[in-house]
């Protein structure tokens, strides 16, 4: 005879196989919406729609119709920007890209008056997000603004040893050389004789990036990571069954910008990772964008250490040219999210697409890349990135001089020379503060983790650093 169970007892353990459940299934549907097969052989899709009460009473209905495509669509051209092609190459790709946003102008331009009017309270942009923000977050992004600077001298600068005909700024190169894709030359290098050679392949990039990363505990050795690499694709992470997996999608290219790119991705990795398993279930799906791209540029950043490059296997003078490129391309980055945010100011005094688009092309002229307006303004349906972003600057950079203040007397040693990333407690205090969830997993909380005195004095290491992810 079976003992009966407490009536107590059933809705905890009943709980517990619907959370079990929703997680399966929300790893299926970041499965399938990679295009990739879900565990269960029954399409995610339909047993969402199943699932539709569970999902509601744990306040995941919106982010799962964002999975499903079931939200209202962000307007998004279908053509693909060929970004391997020759000059003349990228010439007629670019054109067929632009002809695409033209042909979208008019929706995007509905798209982002019906987000304004419906915005109530909270900024429009955080429409974007499928769940809540935390509101010291929301009030940082707002608050977010920065000057709108001509970035043509540095488009220049990197169109040279390229090789590029014409105006080096010209609006179908840009990408392109955003990518450093002429920073060591197209094939022989540049004046000090760097080439694209030098750089690592993809495969050998990711092994020594994720063993890194594993060393310094950001990525526990249980939890798995599968890689999807598609071309002249964005890179991204997926939460897949937190916290058992992830999925890791990146372009099969490498080029200058590789390197940051799989830190940036191994950043939002640990974030996944590091969750406690016993956190509850939402919790465990939602991230402060501020702390989460904040974060990831903070790891980012140890690419600019010549140091770090070197233990990559890439040579000096590489890395040197590496360390540069780095340090220019924060700045152009920035420069065009500027621009998208001055941007969103100019639109709220726009009637009609055709003022939209002439607001976007005086911000583009004030860059001084000849951007096409319909550009600029299809880049509006993802203003709140751009501001995470360009808020996660500044918060990478208090985060940086915490971590000098506590772990390095202040003095700011580059990473790759004895600085905060060279010390395990730097790397333990991350992943605690990491670990967060709820109120505490906020950028502000994120933060407040990092000031908390330490539990006991530290002990003299005797043993050998961890390496740098």
């Amino acid at each position: 005879m079976t003992a009966a169970v407490p009536d107590a007892v059933r809705p905890a353990e009943s709980d517990a196989a619907d959370v079990v459940y929703v997680e399966d299934l929300l790893a299926d549907l970041q499965l399938e919406r990679a295009g990739l097969s879900g565990r269960d052989p029954v399409p995610a899709a339909r047993r969402a729609r199943q699932a539709a009460g569970e999902l509601a009473d744990l306040g995941l209905s919106r982010f799962v119709a964002e999975l499903l495509g079931e939200s209202a669509p962000v307007p998004a051209p279908s053509a693909v920007l060929d970004l391997e092609a020759d000059e003349d190459g990228r010439r007629a790709s670019y054109e067929v890209w632009c002809a695409g946003a033209r042909e979208l102008t008019d929706e995007v331009w509905r798209w982002l008056t019906e987000r304004r009017r419906a915005a109530g309270e909270l900024p429009w942009w955080c429409g974007e997000s499928a769940l809540p923000l935390p509101h010291d977050s929301v009030r940082r992004l707002a608050e977010v603004t920065a000057p709108v600077r001509d970035l043509s001298e540095i488009a220049a600068a990197w169109a040279r040893p390229a090789g590029l005909r014409g105006s080096a700024t010209a609006e179908y190169n840009w990408r392109w050389l955003l990518l450093g894709k002429g920073v060591l030359g197209p094939s022989g290098g540049v004046s000090g004789g760097a080439s694209s050679e030098a750089l690592p392949p993809l495969n050998e990039l990711i092994t020594l990036l994720v063993g890194r990363a594993r060393q310094c505990g950001l990525l526990p050795l249980a939890h798995k990571v599968k890689v999807l690499r598609r071309p002249n694709t964005p890179s991204m992470v997926m939460p897949v069954r937190l916290p058992g997996s992830s999925l890791l999608s990146l372009p099969t290219a490498v080029t200058p910008v590789t390197v940051q790119y799989l830190l940036h991705e191994l950043a939002h990795l640990a974030e996944h990772a590091l969750r406690p398993a016993d956190a509850p279930l939402v919790e465990r799906w939602t991230f402060d964008p501020l702390r989460s791209e904040g974060w990831a540029l903070l790891l980012e950043q140890l690419a600019g250490s010549t140091a770090f490059l070197a233990r990559l296997g890439i040579d000096e003078e590489t890395a040197t040219a590496l360390a540069r490129f780095y340090a220019e391309e924060e700045r152009f980055s920035r420069g065009l999210m500027a621009a998208d945010l001055a941007l969103d100011t100019d639109l709220a005094g726009c009637r009609t697409s055709a003022e939209a688009l002439e607001a976007a092309s005086a911000v583009a002229t004030a860059t001084g890349l000849g951007w096409a307006p319909e550009l600029l303004l299809l880049r509006q349906t993802r203003v709140l990135h751009w501001r995470s972003y360009l808020a996660g600057y500044a918060w990478r950079d208090t985060v940086r001089a915490e971590l000098d203040s506590r772990f390095c007397g202040g003095d700011g040693q580059e990473e790759g020379e004895g600085g905060w990333a060279h010390r395990d407690e730097a790397w333990a205090l991350l992943r605690s503060a990491l670990a967060r969830t709820g109120p505490a997993g906020s950028a502000a909380g994120f933060l407040d983790a990092l000031r908390l005195p330490e539990p006991t004095p530290r002990v003299p290491r005797t043993h050998r650093t961890p390496p740098t992810p």
